[in-house]
């Protein structure tokens, strides 16, 4: 998948509140999130902003939210489970500089 299929594949799943498996390069398994958006952080990367549900983390496994380089995603799946937009999600956090889009 191109870095352009990607981000449309996540835009469609964000805008219908569907979750999504990802693969990130370089992990053994892959990880279950709800995409909130894309953007580019603080740091001038692009990443895709989500709640990680399950899979592979460094954060001691526990689900929460997490921005994900976009580049590193290698493998995208819709999923067949809805989400809800949470209401401490916050798109005006100064850790996000500019968003391509967010729900």
């Amino acid at each position: 998948m191109t870095l352009e299929e990607i981000t449309q594949q996540l835009y469609h799943a964000s805008e219908r509140k569907r979750a999504c498996r990802i693969q990130l390069i370089g992990e053994p398994i892959p990880r279950t999130v709800y995409p909130y958006g894309i953007a580019k952080s603080s740091k001038d990367q692009i990443v895709l902003v989500c709640w990680q549900k399950m899979g592979f983390t460094k954060a001691g496994g526990k689900e929460g939210y997490r921005n994900l380089l976009l580049e590193k995603i290698a493998e995208l799946e819709i999923l067949d489970w809805h989400f809800k937009k949470p209401e401490d999600f916050n798109p005006l956090d100064t850790q996000y500089k500019e968003w391509v889009y967010h729900i």
